[in-house]
């Protein structure tokens, strides 16, 4: 069981992983070149440049390599967190015109997906090691992948 859970959570990982990696998916305000301490955004390229989410995958490592529901319980919580903290970034990110929807949908899906890994906690708390299991089944997981997709396919790079 413990090895059909950890393969479970290595799509989300990764997901999870590019979720911190885009936590600046715009920028602008109607200058062409805009900059903030997490964040560089040219419009003319439509890239975006993060910063370095090195603690972040640190987390992410500990909740792959978590062997107790314990250990998962508590990685999975920091990963939370860092969640909750990427939703504010982007709510503070002014993006541009083309992407504002998604931008908007972005921030929502991070926050309900941080919110809704609070009874997968509970459960790893009680010792259910399988609760990782649902973790990629999550639909603020899905709406991230969806939203993160919909900012790409209008030609802005999301992460490095």
């Amino acid at each position: 069981m413990a090895g059909a859970a950890r393969r479970a959570v290595a799509p989300f990982s990764v997901a999870a992983a590019t979720l911190l990696l885009a936590a600046a998916c715009g920028g602008g305000g109607g200058s062409s070149t805009s900059s903030s301490p997490t964040t560089s955004v040219s419009t003319q390229a439509k890239t975006t440049t993060p910063a370095p989410a090195t603690a972040p995958l640190a987390k992410l490592n500990s909740l792959g390599a978590a062997t107790t529901a314990a250990k998962a319980a508590t990685a999975l919580a920091a990963v939370q967190a860092d969640l909750r903290t990427a939703a504010g970034r982007i709510e503070a990110i002014t993006p541009p015109d083309a992407i504002k929807a998604q931008h908007a949908q972005l921030a929502k899906a991070v926050r309900d997906f941080a919110d809704e890994l609070d009874p997968v906690i509970t459960k790893l708390k009680g010792g259910s090691m399988a609760a990782l299991s649902t973790v990629p089944t999550l639909k603020g997981l899905q709406e991230i992948q969806t939203a993160s997709a919909a900012i790409a396919n209008k030609g802005y790079k999301i992460g490095g």
